[in-house]
């Protein structure tokens, strides 16, 4: 589910070590900064609307952050036949 939102690239940027580019909708972008915004362990720079530089050794646990707060989130829709198109 993460990659669907994020194409990420990994940098080595010397002294820093390695950072993973993140690019995502604005919408997933807001989410990461929220749940940065606690203790700022994720974000290294906010580059755009859409592009953030992440730590590379907090990836995998910011990709499980994400994925619990959009379970809370986005309504999971089950057994949907399309019931609106029977409506007359």
């Amino acid at each position: 589910m993460f990659s669907y939102f994020l194409d990420s690239l990994h940098r080595d940027t010397g002294k820093l070590g390695i950072r993973t580019l993140v690019e995502c909708d604005p919408s997933i972008k807001s989410i990461i900064v929220n749940i940065d915004n606690d203790k700022n362990d994720y974000i290294i720079e906010d580059l755009d609307e859409s592009h953030l530089l992440i730590k590379d050794n907090m990836v995998s646990q910011l990709k499980a952050k994400l994925e619990d707060r959009l379970k809370e989130t986005v309504p999971i829709v089950e057994n949907d036949s399309d019931s609106d198109r029977d409506v007359k």
